[in-house]
């Protein structure tokens, strides 16, 4: 069993090196073949692999989505699981404020490399990619590096008031995460408070890797870009 969670650029572990095997396998080169690292190198075969299947442009940039590489499995005798292993139930989503959090880029900065650390991102989502995208550009659109921020005026603010005084639905914390996002990109190890800023930033890096494959393709996260919902 592979799981589509551990499949990401800059991770480590025996999944990778099971995609790489299979890449090679199917012939597609990696010239430091499997070492359990998704680096450029596996990238490029897996966007070849991509392209080999029928997919164009984004669809084919090296980021694994669930349905290649299913079909990858398929022809290395993997199956996958394209859940995130820390997923919990929505009921389960605590609405609970910080105290004593500083509204200010350092204290950010610092609960964010924390995320990075627990999801296994890199730090240069905290520092910035190639395009200079980062985490800290994302946190300060979104909320102002307030860890209790809420939004209550926009699509999302539906369902019964929580403890917050907020409705069940509306964005959340440093990321602004819905609830149901919360819960479906929750980080193993992390509490179920939707504005703890390590659990919150957490489950917003799950959420991109999934959606995105990379903070590179995320606009809201990109300082050269104006401010998009991501």
């Amino acid at each position: 069993m592979v799981s589509l969670s551990n499949v990401r650029f800059g991770k480590t572990n025996n999944d990778v090196k099971a995609l790489q095997s299979a890449l090679i396998e199917a012939g597609f080169n990696i010239p430091s073949e499997a070492t359990g690292l998704f680096g450029p190198q596996t990238k490029s075969a897996y966007a070849a692999w991509q392209r080999s299947i029928g997919l164009h442009g984004s669809d084919a940039d090296g980021f694994p989505g669930c349905t290649s590489l299913r079909k990858l499995g398929a022809t290395a005798g993997f199956s996958v699981d394209c859940r995130h292993a820390g997923s919990i139930a929505k009921r389960s989503v605590l609405c609970t404020k910080n105290s004593g959090i500083s509204k200010d880029r350092g204290t950010a900065r610092t609960f964010a490399l924390e995320a990075c650390e627990r999801t296994d991102a890199p730090t240069e989502w905290v520092t910035g990619v190639g395009n200079d995208a980062n985490l800290l550009t994302l946190i300060q659109r979104e909320s102002g590096f307030d860890a209790n921020a809420v939004n209550q005026k926009d699509m999302n603010a539906t369902g019964p008031r929580q403890v917050d005084g907020a409705r069940l639905n509306c964005s959340r914390g440093y990321a602004q995460v819905i609830p149901g996002t919360f819960a479906e990109n929750h980080q193993a190890g992390t509490t179920n408070r939707i504005y703890d800023p390590v659990a919150n930033v957490a489950a917003a890096i799950n959420y991109i890797w999934r959606r995105y494959g990379d903070i590179s393709r995320v606009q809201q996260a990109n300082p050269h870009l104006p401010p998009h919902p991501y």
